[in-house]
């Protein structure tokens, strides 16, 4: 039995942050619900890759939910929006301040329908604040929160995160604070309003720096793939692209010369100290290491210094970590059976519980795929959602 069966959340997200979220739920056992727009559908259903017409990313950020598609801007619509709701654990949405309200489908309102309802908004800035009904994307709210300017080479430009990391991170805290809220109903049977900023996630993992500021009135420059407190730990140039290796104590730096072959190094007294070792990392520590793995493959030199317990992982390119045998020892690579990409490989599920684990019943649903189901279960006829589906208030597969 996965944890969250018997928990049915009415999902209005779209593209990626508040989608994750829900499919996070969805994995470890929820009803989800996705309320999809009549004719049009999730934005994310256009995102690259498409196969024959369907989003691959959509499929991945959709899977083990079902679709019902709605024009919510009638008030019919409207109706059968808040009789699924009457019954429902949670509601998501992540679009624009204010449109929930404009729908007359804000907290208050379905609060007044279903007392305990667990309502949780994502956008870029939150519910409150001088910027709340701005829009703000991923690539904006790294640069607003400080990631940017902590990402990237002392010489280059803020750069921004490979990944879209405001989204994937917000999307994993509102999962998370659905969970909180989830725990307090069941000891209270209160609901309760959730309020997931991208922004705030973003500033959220800047470590240090904020407190850093606070006690020394200033923060480190970008240090690229550096640490300023251990040396070495950075990445190297090996003869076939680069490797990542971190030496945390002196121990382990005498260790790593001698597995590595490195015995004039090793014998400098620049490099004997971990603070020495820093002190004269960029002015010859990091080329004197480079000299040795420049000559070497990445994956010899991540072998001979796991093989020493050291710490190093080769920088795998993305088809390469497809590979990757821990990955695939753990499952993170999963085959789904998706209707409209047929058997497609996507992540898995990364959170590994040994009573209550995750799993991925189904790909991500078609456009209105189960909305006949649902106008069934809350009472409509057949000859209702004939007249629905011919006044275009509701589309079905």
């Amino acid at each position: 039995m996965r944890p969250l069966e018997g928990v049915k959340v009415i999902d209005f997200t779209q593209a990626h942050a508040g989608s994750l979220a829900t499919m996070l739920l969805a994995d470890f056992g929820a009803e989800v619900i996705k309320i999809e727009r009549a004719g049009v559908g999730d934005l994310a259903r256009y995102w690259a890759p498409i196969k024959d017409g369907n989003s691959g990313y959509y499929s991945f950020l959709n899977r083990g939910k079902k679709s019902i598609s709605i024009n919510a801007a009638t008030a019919e619509g409207k109706e059968i929006i808040k009789k699924l709701v009457k019954d429902a654990d949670v509601v998501c949405e992540n679009f624009k301040y204010g449109s929930m309200d404009r729908m007359g489908l804000n907290y208050e309102t379905l609060k007044e329908i279903n007392p305990s309802i667990i309502y949780a908004s994502l956008n870029g800035f939150g519910q409150t604040g001088p910027m709340k009904d701005s829009i703000g994307l991923d690539l904006q709210l790294q640069a607003m929160s400080g990631l940017m300017d902590r990402t990237g080479f002392p010489d280059g430009p803020p750069t921004k995160v490979g990944a879209a990391m405001g989204d994937h991170l917000s999307g994993t805290y509102m999962a998370l604070a659905i969970n909180l809220a989830l725990i307090h109903k069941k000891k209270t049977g209160e609901g309760q309003q959730i309020d997931i900023s991208i922004l705030d996630s973003l500033f959220s993992i800047l470590e240090a720096a904020p407190i850093t500021y606070s006690l020394r009135g200033s923060v480190p420059a970008r240090v690229g793939n550096s640490y300023p407190s251990i040396s070495p730990y950075d990445t190297f140039k090996a003869n076939d692209g680069y490797v990542s290796i971190g030496i945390s104590t002196d121990r382990q730096w005498f260790k790593f010369c001698e597995a590595m072959g490195m015995d004039e190094v090793a014998a400098d007294e620049r490099y004997m100290t971990n603070e020495l070792r820093g002190d004269n990392y960029e002015s010859g520590l990091k080329a004197a290491i480079e000299e040795t793995t420049s000559k070497m493959s990445k994956f010899e030199i991540e072998k001979i210094l796991r093989d020493a317990r050291l710490a190093c992982g080769a920088v795998r390119t993305v088809t390469e970590s497809l590979d990757c045998e821990q990955i695939a020892a753990r499952n993170m690579i999963v085959e789904v059976d998706d209707k409209a990409l047929g058997k497609i490989k996507m992540g898995g599920i990364p959170i590994k519980m040994s009573k209550t684990p995750g799993a991925i019943q189904h790909g991500a649903p078609l456009l209105g795929e189960n909305t006949v189901e649902y106008l069934d279960e809350i009472g409509y006829s057949k000859e209702q959602i004939k007249e629905l589906v011919d006044q275009k208030i509701v589309e079905i597969v």
